[in-house]
């Protein structure tokens, strides 16, 4: 495995304070669903603005989901997967 970034050091120091882990783990589905868009529009080959045309979403609104400046509803969720050729799942673990 290679070595931890700064960052990932610092975050594992940060999770042990219990203060900082509930309010890191009351952020992580949104975190899950920043990345999981992301992850999906990049795999695509998309840019935002090209999603944006596809999907019907404005590019600025998928930015702000990205940047995690807003949670976004699940319907337009839904229609981002669906440009995306994908479909939407969600599961409780």
């Amino acid at each position: 495995m290679g070595r931890k970034s700064d960052f990932q050091i610092g975050l594992e120091k940060d999770l042990q304070n219990p203060e900082f882990k509930k309010e890191w783990d009351a952020l992580e589905l949104e975190f899950q669903i920043q990345a999981a868009l992301m992850q999906a529009r990049i795999d695509a080959d998309m840019t935002q603005a090209e999603l944006a045309k596809k999907s019907g979403v404005r590019q600025s609104n998928i930015s702000r989901i990205e940047s995690g400046a807003v949670l976004p509803r699940l319907d337009t969720l839904e229609t981002l997967a669906r440009a995306l050729g994908k479909q939407l799942k969600i599961t409780m673990v």
